[in-house]
């Protein structure tokens, strides 16, 4: 996968997609598998904003049977299954559990019934799946003994057992949303990061492309499409007035959430819902309090999440110091046991979600629960226009798939079926992720230790040999980055085929070296070496791409 600017500006496209997160990514997939010619334009790296800061849950819906929202969990525990299915190296079940005391709305006797509900509602959610590792279990009640058994520290007065509920785990959101870029791209699409909008072509009936600015090089063109899709979520108003002179009505509010990774395993198999101290405003049956979750991930704890609302302009957030002591604050108050630091955080992932309301800075946030499609044909009377608003990871693929609907009805054409439910991206060509494991780790290629290689399989799938091909001509390739299980070789691919252009491409969201932690300065700097001599850095580049990564991390 090659960027080639050339190939943007020689052609016209039957669909342009402003922004390379998730929505952007899905639109671009469906879109190119139903035989449309696609351009995909992102700001930054891919999938390096909201969708690479999200709590690496595929959700359910267990939560939204408080809203009484039975839609929306038939679409997310749909969604679910549906990325178990086209991406199964990528996704895995998790249990959560819910401790019960006394008999009122925290009791087990009105959680059991919720579970009863939920079990009911989400029949048939596993269908399609044949890999029975991937099968997400029916919920489950535990005792007293057998929830102080799996959490000794929680408060044990008045305990009365536990619910437990299965979500979706992303090992890694952006390479998720890496896939589907890659899909995209292997199937036809052209797709360029750092590639910033500057400008709609066309008039004020009818937008015909983009002015486009290359931010590595200042360089400017031109990109022709027959409709443009703008999916660059907290950018996307900006984008339309900036552009098109057009607000969004009503306006998009954001929360700003944010969340920790721990340098500790707090909790094991289970992830653990414990209150915190804020209310879920959207809720019609209230229990209360919201929950702040601490979900075991890569032998270090995620805890989070933080919602307050946000005014600003996109371009200026930021998590400052007195969110992460305020967090780090909150849980120890909400789960004493925890005895956090603010030494433990080793990282911090936050991103703007939409929210319902704006309400004030200390009002709990009420978060969005419905994408908005916009048609601004039929909205605005600007034709060859249409913006989306998503407001989950998890429904992603449901929204893209309603969106290259419009797209061809807008285009007056026939639409094919959407496919995208059940064709595998690149790397998940697998029917069964623990016997492919298995067979593949028996038959490890020599000088390759088996953590790396579970390590790639982890990450890279079916597709993981791709990898590999580079070390036979260099072995040491297969050499790891000093202290981690990623290999000089994962580097190398990045950047020769997987588009990686900035030292944060690769550390943050191409491969696991710094999405849990910085990895430590020797690690850095191989890592920085080995991109300069695909790129021919110099070392003040060098220097330049290693302080622009060191101030990620808290």
């Amino acid at each position: 996968m090659n960027r080639d600017l050339t190939r943007l500006a020689d052609r016209e496209f039957d669909l342009v997609i402003v922004g390379g997160g998730v929505y952007g990514a899905c639109a671009a997939w469906d879109a190119t598998l139903r035989g449309l010619s696609v351009a995909l334009l992102e700001r930054g790296d891919f999938g390096h904003a909201t969708s690479a800061n999200s709590l690496k849950l595929v959700h359910g819906g267990f939560r939204y049977l408080q809203h009484a929202d039975i839609v929306r969990i038939r679409q997310s525990s749909h969604e679910r299954t549906t990325l178990m299915r086209i991406a199964p190296h990528l996704v895995h079940p998790i249990p959560f559990a819910i401790p019960t005391y006394g008999h009122g709305m925290r009791g087990k006797e009105v959680l059991s019934v919720a579970l009863l509900l939920y079990n009911l509602v989400s029949i048939g959610h596993n269908r399609g799946l044949k890999d029975p590792e991937k099968r997400i279990p029916f919920g489950h009640l535990l005792s007293r003994e057998e929830c102080l058994e799996l959490f000794p520290e929680i408060e044990p007065k008045g305990l009365t057992g536990a619910v437990v509920f299965y979500d979706g785990q992303m090992h890694a959101p952006p390479r998720l949303v890496f896939s589907y870029i890659a899909s995209a791209a292997t199937a036809g699409a052209e797709v360029a990061n750092y590639t910033e909008v500057e400008g709609f072509l066309g008039d004020d009936r009818r937008v015909t492309g983009v002015r486009v600015r290359d931010r590595l090089t200042g360089d400017e063109f031109e990109v022709r499409g027959r409709l443009v899709l703008n999916t660059s979520g907290p950018w996307a108003a900006e984008i339309l007035e900036r552009c098109a002179n057009h607000r969004l009505t009503p306006p998009v509010r954001f929360s700003k959430d944010w969340y920790l990774v721990v340098d500790r395993a707090l909790v094991q198999r289970h992830a653990l819902a414990v209150p915190s101290h804020h209310t879920d405003p959207n809720a019609i049956v209230s229990r209360g309090r919201r929950h702040l979750f601490l979900i075991p991930w890569r032998g270090r704890t995620l805890i989070g999440s933080s919602h307050v609302p946000y005014r600003g302009a996109a371009d200026d957030f930021a998590v400052n110091e007195e969110d992460l002591r305020e967090l780090v604050d909150e849980i120890n108050d909400c789960f004493p046991s925890a005895a956090l630091k603010r030494s433990d955080v080793s990282f911090c992932y936050a991103g703007l979600v939409p929210m319902d309301d704006e309400g004030d800075e200390s009002a709990d946030v009420k978060l969005g629960r419905r994408h908005r499609i916009i048609d601004h044909e039929r909205e605005h009377g600007l034709a060859g226009l249409v913006t989306i608003v998503g407001v989950r990871f998890t429904t992603s693929r449901y929204v893209a798939r309603k969106t290259i609907d419009l797209v061809f009805r807008r285009m007056g054409r026939q639409s094919p079926a959407s496919k995208t439910d059940t064709v595998p991206l690149i790397g998940g060509e697998i029917h069964n992720m623990s016997e492919f494991s298995a067979r593949e780790l028996e038959a490890a290629p020599n000088g390759l230790d088996k953590d790396v290689l579970a390590h790639l399989l982890q990450n890279y799938g079916s597709r993981y040999r791709e990898v590999l091909r580079f070390y036979e001509g260099e072995p040491g390739l297969l050499e790891r980055l000093d202290g981690s299980s990623v290999i000089k070789a994962e580097v190398v691919h990045a950047v020769r085929g997987e588009m990686a252009l900035k030292l944060s491409d690769v550390v943050l969201r191409r491969t696991d070296l710094g999405t849990a932690g910085h990895p430590g300065d020797t690690a850095l700097r191989e890592c920085a070496a080995v991109m300069a001599g695909e790129l021919g850095w110099d070392k003040a580049r060098v220097e330049d791409e290693l302080t622009e990564v060191e101030s990620v991390y808290p």
